[in-house]
């Protein structure tokens, strides 16, 4: 049965995912189709279909090397276009050497540590870069500036550390809470509808690019192979600047990476006064208390009765609710007690004022309750499925370049 799959469970074996190594996966098993469609078939049991699982939070990781190869080459949907447009008006040419990292045929596996909010340094000599390196030499791509990344020359490292932390700041950081619900909305929807008709109506439905018959999950892709999941879960990750299906055979999981919104990213919206949908759930004075948390961490409560206009008995009891609810904390420092917004609380808020349209990514909205997804750590290789306006990635093209 489909169910929500957290990252810590699977991040101390290493993550090597997320990079389309296409060389090896056809030289391994694959014959690629002169034309028309190809199938990655993968044989799935019952013992399979109950370790399923579904994401429920982005894997930031992998959605920061999208963004590098939609800056690249050009994002071909067009609910990414406003995203790519703001991302190149922003984007340093200088930086273009990022895309040197990118082919027709491999993305870089390695920005995991770069994606998160404090990021670390880039380690060219890590198990996923040194793969990439070897790929890039194999198809003849490696430039002087890749070819520095290989060699561990710090001049070449920092530059990279400093590209992609623009890139973070440009394309990532700014939506995280949007792909977060949207993430987390897919999830949800894929998991209800495992519930109503149970697995084989989830595989059914969870994207047009899968295929399901009652033993053999199909997935369209640029080359045809026969998988066994040989007692590895599969985990089905929805991915916000996906394009298309990708297929990640690791160690200890398969993944199968799918795009799961249709409605323009935008950025995240900022956080003023409740939303409706909050003030309904929590009453207005409580969710205007909680607002004023999150905007003003350690906020005092003589602070909050005045931002609420209450008296300090009454801000004291509405932040006694919100504490015990587990959306705030609080802390005495003398007379004074201070309230900070706890992740759940940060979240309800913020979420509160993600107003999807209709028709976004799902049938029913869910809040995105950031739960730890799954950081991935094994090697493997991963097959892209072409979508109907995908063409190759163009290596070292600018931000302003041609479409794919």
């Amino acid at each position: 049965m489909a169910e929500a799959v957290t990252n810590d469970r699977l991040s101390v074996s290493g993550r090597l995912g997320f990079c389309a190594r296409m060389q090896r996966l056809e030289d391994q098993y694959c014959q690629v189709r002169a034309g028309g469609a190809a199938l990655i078939r993968i044989r799935v049991t019952t013992d399979d279909l109950e370790r399923m699982q579904v994401a429920d939070a982005p894997d930031f990781g992998y959605e920061l090397t999208l963004g590098g190869a939609h800056l690249a080459s050009g994002a071909p949907d067009r609910h990414l276009s406003a995203w790519r447009l703001e991302a190149a008006r922003n984007w340093n040419p200088y930086h273009s050497r990022l895309f040197d990292l990118y082919t027709d045929r491999y993305l870089p596996a390695f920005f995991d540590e770069a994606a998160r909010p404090s990021p670390t340094t880039i380690a060219p000599e890590s198990p996923p870069a040194v793969a990439h390196w070897r790929d890039l030499a194999r198809s003849g791509a490696l430039t002087p500036f890749t070819r520095g990344l290989a060699e561990g020359h710090t001049r070449a490292v920092s530059a990279l550390d400093q590209i992609l932390a623009s890139l973070r700041a440009t394309a990532l950081d700014p939506y995280r809470r949007r792909m977060a619900s949207v993430v987390a909305t897919a999830s949800a929807t894929a998991r209800t509808r495992a519930a109503i008709g149970g697995p084989d109506g989830m595989l059914r439905s969870i994207h047009p690019s899968v295929s399901w018959d009652g033993r053999y999950l199909r997935l369209n892709t640029i080359c045809d192979a026969v998988e066994s999941l040989e007692g590895r879960p599969l985990i089905f990750q929805p991915s916000v600047l996906a394009t298309r299906i990708t297929f990640n055979p690791l160690t200890d999981v398969v993944i199968v990476s799918y795009p799961a919104a249709a409605a323009a990213l935008t950025r995240d919206p900022e956080l003023h006064t409740p939303s409706q949908a909050l003030l309904s759930l929590l009453g207005t004075t409580r969710a205007a208390a909680l607002v004023a948390v999150v905007r003003t961490p350690a906020l005092t409560t003589g602070q909050l009765a005045a931002t609420l206009g209450v008296s300090a008995a009454a801000a004291s009891r509405h932040a006694s609710v919100l504490r015990e609810s587990g959306l705030i904390a609080t802390t005495r420092n003398g007379q004074k007690v201070h309230h900070h917004p706890t992740r759940l609380g940060v979240d309800l808020a913020h979420g509160s004022t993600t107003d999807d349209p209709p028709g976004h990514g799902a049938e029913t909205e869910s809040p995105a309750h950031r739960r730890t997804r799954p950081t991935v750590n094994a090697p493997g290789s991963r097959a892209d499925a072409p979508g109907p306006t995908d063409p190759p990635l163009q290596s070292g093209r600018s931000a302003s370049g041609r479409r794919r």
